[in-house]
């Protein structure tokens, strides 16, 4: 029998780890963020909306945008954007490309058809709602299932 103490492990946050990589992602997170914060406040309201992210490497700045329309206005904001940068402590970036987001594929939904009961059934329906008396719920209830079928049966053909 194992001692139940000795093989349970305290648990431990992802940053008390030493590589400390979930760390450095969110500092990167943050600094992109930060970059594309300034990149907006050199772009009208209008086209800021569009920028989604941004990446510095190296001395590139790679804005990403929603679409191919916005990205060609956006480029017209290179040298206000540069500047904006440079103001904001950021001299080493000296040039920006502009890239469009791929959008993410939709799942389409194919269009439902209703499958309809065959003249046969709908019949059935009919018959059994009409054996029961006026009080029976199950009766009415199949009298206006076979009435609606019928009705869709015929608006069908």
């Amino acid at each position: 029998m194992t001692n139940m103490k000795n093989s349970e492990k305290p648990f431990r946050p992802v940053l008390d780890f030493g590589s400390r990589s979930l760390a450095w992602c969110l500092n990167q997170v943050t600094a992109q963020q930060v970059l594309l914060g300034i990149v907006k406040s050199a772009l009208p309201t209008a086209l800021a909306e569009h920028a989604v992210h941004c990446v510095a490497s190296g001395s590139q700045l790679l804005l990403y945008c929603d679409s191919a329309s916005w990205a060609s206005q956006i480029r017209f904001f290179n040298r206000a954007i540069l500047d904006k940068l440079h103001g904001a402590g950021h001299p080493y970036i000296v040039r920006l490309q502009v890239r469009i987001v791929p959008p993410i594929a939709e799942s389409v939904q194919p269009k439902r058809v209703p499958c309809l009961p065959s003249v046969e059934n709908i019949g059935l329906i009919c018959d059994q709602a009409q054996r029961g008396d006026e009080l029976d719920v199950l009766g009415a209830a199949l009298a206006r299932l076979g009435a609606t079928l019928n009705k869709r049966l015929m608006e069908g053909r």
